[in-house]
């Protein structure tokens, strides 16, 4: 048995508040020679080489699975085999020579490079403990940054040409696609590129120059020339706008270690996870550029020669980018040219006093003072521009655009149409870079002001709802349901139901070509039994079409008989079991009924039987079948209002006839 000991060290006074200085937690190494774990406090003090990889889709050898081999391994090894496995750790029954391919060939890799001990995200980690997952995925950045050497094994590439060609397959590896390979590039000081071969490509050294183009990463960054934390949050979120995680939430999570910020992993909570991380990055780092996320103007001078009386300051068709928090890293694919302004740099050249930033979140959104400059473009229409501690690559200062919200003072929504919504179609705007003469113009009339800003979209709101046609088609193939509550509401009234032609207990497959010759549904009792036959009419419109025909079951007729005009006014019945199921077009069309219901007289009682779409479908329909009560029991005000009730659902064949005429042209 393996027990696992965790540590977490906190930072002293004098230690800078970054990743590779905070959270070391303990870890668990792969012997590279006989398969074994190693458990490890503080991985700083051990050398070991790491494995950068992109996941296979069907899954990788886990924790358990190495513990399992290796148990499996020594049970095999008699004294004396385990003496020579000693001096001879791959012997035949060592634990890696039944291992997978990938981890076989990175320890051979790690021996040829002379170390003992390895780390592999996918066998090194017990995932069945949610603790030592999420510590795990807090200490990864450190773990990188704490190794020797970094294999990055590029699966889809091989070594018979030089990566720096145009149309090379390294620039179109997988793994500069995902989002787990950032921090594990420019974390570790040494990395090795290593072909599907197993053979070296080259070093993040060598292909510096190669990786910048690739990834837009400075090269300082790469080679631990300059720190993250001189590099704004805007630009560090644009290195993962376009990088792909499996999970949702690894999204939020593979930037952990590039801004030094710690949190839970709560695994299903979705989109909420990057929310989560800007409210962690906001706490700890004091960046503004955060907030530049999504389209930017970068002439000041389309903003004025296009805000007019008529511009609209949101229509809800980018409800997403209204808030001050982004959605995704890939809101920020286009911000990596935005850095950040030190505070004394910002008060010399706005003169704005310097204030210190402060947020505070609430159910309303983040308060805080920010600068604001008044545009008022219409007597009744005023955007403000709330001026940023950013700037663009050309040096002009960023400000958001901000309109406010008309039913409180105070609150205002991000973003603004730039002329009318629908010329250019590209109109909506979050940001806009001010000139210095501009800027200059405008301080005039700055005034730092308190702002609330919702920071999040609203877990209710903006839901898609489900789309349904606005009228069924009840055409077939389709499935037609019979709810199991109906069908006990036939037994009450002393009905059996049974269905001739059922894929499960109550769902009835009806196929273009289903035999119509046997009842597709039987609803029998003591003294009567109903067949509802339902097929496909032999028109072109391919229509469910059903028919109803009652029987007596052989017991005494009653003495009297139902009145002769009840038969006359309600659909026609055969007493016939035996002959061929022939739908009347269209009269037997389930899409002629009115609100998809229809009665029947049969023998001496009256049948509803109502088609409604399934909501989940378009080709499944619920079929509610009520039984009405026996006529020759009830008196005449009874029978009169079920008479009348056959007469209200009665359709006019030929009114009928001239509307299918017209569906079908």
């Amino acid at each position: 048995m393996y027990i696992i000991m965790k540590y977490q060290f906190t930072c002293s006074p004098g230690d800078s508040a970054g990743p590779s200085n905070c959270g070391w937690y303990s870890m668990w190494l792969l012997d590279t020679e006989d398969g074994s774990f190693h458990h490890v406090d503080r991985p700083r003090e051990h050398r070991y080489a790491i494995l950068s990889h992109v996941w296979q889709p069907s899954g990788e050898q886990s924790f358990q699975d190495l513990l399992a081999l290796r148990i499996r391994a020594t049970k095999k090894q008699t004294k004396l085999k385990r003496f020579l496995t000693a001096f001879h750790p791959l012997a035949p029954d060592c634990a890696l020579t039944t291992a997978s391919a990938k981890i076989r060939k990175c320890c051979e890799l790690a021996r040829r490079h002379g170390y003992r001990r390895v780390w592999i995200d996918s066998c090194c980690i017990d995932k069945t403990s949610s603790t030592e997952l999420s510590e795990a995925i807090n200490s990864m950045y450190e773990w990188y940054a704490a190794a020797d050497i970094c294999f990055a094994f590029l699966e889809d590439v091989s070594d018979d040409h030089d990566p720096r060609l145009k149309d090379s397959k390294f620039r179109r590896s997988r793994w500069f696609t995902r989002g787990w390979t950032l921090q594990e590039l420019i974390a570790p000081a040494v990395v090795v590129f290593v072909s599907k071969e197993w053979r070296l490509l080259g070093t993040k050294a060598s292909l510096a120059g190669l990786v910048e183009e690739m990834t837009g990463i400075d090269r300082a960054v790469l080679m631990h020339e300059k720190s993250l934390d001189a590099i704004s949050v805007a630009r560090r979120m644009s290195w993962a706008s376009k990088r792909q995680t499996t999970r949702l939430e690894d999204k939020a999570y593979s930037l952990m270690g590039i801004f030094g910020v710690n949190m839970p992993t709560i695994y299903g909570e979705g989109g909420n996870a990057f929310i989560r991380l800007q409210e962690e990055i906001l706490k700890q780092v004091p960046d503004q550029s955060i907030f530049v996320w999504g389209p930017v103007i970068y002439d000041d001078a389309v903003l004025y020669r296009n805000l007019d009386s008529q511009s609209v300051s949101d229509d809800g068709r980018y409800w997403q980018s209204r808030n001050l928090f982004a959605w995704s890293p890939d809101a920020f694919v286009n911000s990596g040219s935005i850095s950040s302004l030190a505070p004394e740099a910002f008060q010399k050249r706005t003169g704005i006093p310097f204030v210190l930033s402060e947020y505070t979140v609430t159910s309303y959104g983040i308060r805080s003072r920010l600068p604001l400059i008044p545009i008022r473009h219409s007597p009744e229409k005023t955007t403000y521009l709330a001026v940023l501690g950013c700037e663009d690559r050309e040096g002009r200062i960023v400000a958001l655009l901000l309109y406010p919200r008309v039913e409180t003072a105070g609150r205002f929504f991000v973003g603004h149409y730039i002329g009318r919504p629908q010329v250019p179609p590209n109109s909506f705007f979050r940001a806009v870079s001010l000139s210095a003469s501009r800027l200059t113009e405008l301080l005039e009339a700055v005034e730092v002001t308190d702002v609330c800003i919702p920071y999040r979209i609203s877990p209710t709101a903006h839901r898609t709802p489900l789309m349904t046609p606005s009228r069924p088609t009840f055409k077939c193939p389709c499935e037609v349901v019979v709810p199991t509550w109906s069908v006990a509401e036939m037994e009450k009234a002393g009905f059996a139901t049974c269905a001739a032609t059922t894929r499960d207990d109550n769902v009835l497959r009806i196929t273009e070509v289903a035999p119509p010759q046997s009842p597709v549904l039987v609803l029998a009792s003591a003294s009567e039994t109903v067949h509802i036959r339902m097929g496909r009419c032999q028109c072109r419109g391919r229509f469910l079409s059903v028919s109803v025909t009652g029987t007596k079951s052989g017991m005494r007729a009653p003495a009297r008989t139902p009145p002769a005009h009840l038969t006359a006014t309600a659909p026609a019945v055969s007493s016939n079991n035996s002959q061929p199921f022939i739908a009347r077009c269209p009269a037997d069309h389930v899409a002629m009924w009115e609100g998809g219901s229809k009665v029947f007289a049969c023998e001496k009682r009256q049948l509803r039987l109502t088609f409604s779409p399934w909501m989940a479908r378009a080709d499944m329909y619920s079929l509610e079948i009520f039984m009405g009560e026996d006529l020759f029991q009830q008196g005449p005000l009874e029978i009169n209002n079920e008479l009348s009730l056959c007469k209200r659902a009665s359709t006019d064949v030929s009114s009928t006839v001239t509307l299918a005429a017209a569906i079908l042209a």
